[in-house]
């Protein structure tokens, strides 16, 4: 938060009442901008034409800040000609991000006003970078909703969805509107399309590390089957938003073997390294910090109750080589360029692809000399999420699944982990667990190492897939939809388009869509194996065998 959340909130608002712009396509200077940024920049203005409010997807570290940064100074110059009145602001909802946005303003030569907590206000100023706590607060409702802000760009957009943005958008239904984000991903699903009308996609990370923008990384996780993973895996309660609970995580990892395996993991993959940590609260941040201390690792932790003063003298020991690691509680997720970061440490859960994005993504800008990036990943969040240049389906995630129709494929996010049933043929074995982290992905192209398909999290998943809930038996499809509920007592897996599968203690056979094909009447049906499955009419009786287009063969 930017620390002036204790201002309350606006309770109703009311439509900016000035005339509406006259809007007309802005010419872009694209000085100073990459083709990539560029070409993104070009597409946005494309969609302005046709529609008040944009969404921009960009990855972590590949310049989104430079983009709307580009876009205002295109905006200003517009609006010195067509529209001196106009006010443009970039709304944020942390500190780091407001700061962020106006060093790169001012890099740029751009003046602007700061509308934050008790900062002095210039709101004569063309030009506001603005917290959404203190621009949609009750002290300052009256000033702000009679200016002219016909331009609002959204830092961070994948929070847009909350309340007082929503507020902003009844205060100022005709202003021109940019969303920038890395991750256009919410945990409900439900999308933005109710903010937003177009999504800007620009390429994925994959190609962003081919052309040398990214950094290339190597990527170490605990396996599916470890211990950890299965603590993990455990936890049925959730948040408010839907994450694990702090305090639940805290109990079951904040632990002395657990943290060791922390610093083991460090000593073999990373020592030495310049880092950052991500723990799960204070507590946990500080007992990391004293373990790694302890082997003598600079090292410093920071959360949000850490002094500014105080934060800002450790960052800029960090930035300069005086500290090697930071262990930090929920404070390097977003707006924090450290570019010749050489590690990041996943120590804290979390269900959220935005955060786990975030997070990695804070070792994968490229620096002079850096050859790679290591990510250890001790709470196995490749489990669920994939590697980070995973083939993210975006486009999914904005619309929201009330507009994805018919047998759409699922949305990448690790959310099939999260299924409200079990998938019996692939659960995993754990009688031969190991805490072992191992290599996932191997940098530089070709050297994959991957356990799993990067761009399809459901990888491994059939058309037809045996399921259990409460001891009962039913089929999903590869994208973990149900499509034959569990009501059954037993069944065996799908082969060539037959089910076997039991009810009232009698087993019959059924076709993959859930029609009956033999009914059942048996004493036992085997599974498929080798193209054959047994049969056995009565316990009495002798076995024989069928194939799979249910004819009987001979022994």
């Amino acid at each position: 938060m930017t620390g002036d959340a204790e201002d309350p909130e606006v309770g109703e608002v009311s439509p900016y009442e000035g005339p509406r712009i006259r809007f007309s396509h802005i010419e872009p200077d694209d000085s100073g901008l990459r083709q990539y940024q560029a070409d993104m920049k070009h597409r946005i203005y494309d969609e302005w034409d046709l529609a008040d409010s944009v969404m921009l997807q960009m990855p972590t570290g590949t310049g989104k800040t430079v983009v709307f940064c580009s876009i205002i100074e295109d905006i200003r110059k517009w609006c010195l000609k067509n529209s001196p009145d106009s006010h443009i602001v970039i709304i944020a909802h942390r500190r780091e991000l407001i700061d962020q946005a106006g060093s790169k303003l001012t890099e740029r030569g751009i003046s602007h006003g700061t509308i934050q907590g008790s900062t002095p206000q210039n709101l004569g100023l063309m030009v506001q970078v603005a917290s959404i706590q203190t621009f949609m607060s009750a002290r300052n409702y009256e000033r702000l909703h009679r200016i002219p802000f016909d331009f609002i760009i959204i830092d961070e957009a994948h929070h847009s969805m909350a309340a007082s943005y929503r507020k902003l958008w009844d205060m100022y239904p005709n202003s021109r509107k940019l969303g920038v984000t890395a991750t256009p991903w919410r945990m409900s699903h439900s999308g933005f399309k109710t903010l937003f009308s177009a999504l800007v996609l620009a390429p994925p990370v994959k190609w962003f590390i081919e052309e040398g923008y990214l950094s290339d990384y190597e990527y170490y996780s605990v396996q599916d089957s470890s211990d950890i993973q299965r603590r993990i895996n455990s936890i049925n309660r959730f948040g408010a938003d839907g994450d694990f609970i702090e305090s639940e995580l805290s109990s079951m990892l904040d632990v002395g073997h657990i943290r060791a395996e922390l610093y083991k993991s460090y000593h073999k993959y990373a020592e030495g390294k310049k880092g950052i940590i991500y723990a799960i609260d204070r507590k946990h941040a500080a007992n990391i910090r004293d373990l790694y201390a302890s082997h003598g690792v600079s090292i410093e932790m920071i959360d949000g109750t850490t002094p500014k003063d105080e934060r800002a003298s450790m960052i800029d020991a960090f930035r300069r080589g005086g500290i090697s690691v930071l262990v930090n509680v929920n404070i390097f997720s977003e707006g924090f360029d450290c570019p010749d970061i050489e590690f990041v440490q996943l120590a804290r859960p979390t269900r959220s692809l935005s955060m786990f994005l975030q997070q990695v993504g804070r070792a994968l800008r490229p620096a002079k000399g850096k050859q790679k990036a290591i990510i250890l990943d001790n709470v196995g969040l490749y489990n669920r999420f994939g590697t980070p240049d995973a083939n993210r389906r975006w486009k999914h995630h904005f619309l929201g699944m009330e507009q994805i129709e018919g047998d759409a494929p699922g949305f990448n996010d690790g959310t099939e982990r999260d299924a409200p049933f079990e998938l019996v043929e692939y659960l995993p074995d754990y009688s031969e667990g190991t805490e072992e982290m191992v290599l996932v992905n191997q940098a530089g192209r070709g050297g994959q190492a991957q356990t799993a398909a990067p761009g399809k999290m459901d990888t491994g998943l059939k058309d037809y897939n045996i399921i259990r809930k409460n001891g009962l038996y039913g089929v999903c499809n590869r994208h973990k939809r149900v499509i034959i509920q569990p009501v059954y007592e037993d069944m065996h897996p799908y082969f060539n388009g037959l089910i076997p599968f039991k009810q009232n203690g009698k087993w019959g056979i059924m076709y993959g869509n859930g029609t009956i094909a033999v009914r059942p009447k048996y004493y036992n049906i085997g599974p498929f194996t080798d193209g054959l499955a047994e049969v056995q009419n009565t316990m009495d009786s002798q076995p024989y065998r069928i194939n799979g287009k249910m004819q009987r063969v001979s022994s």
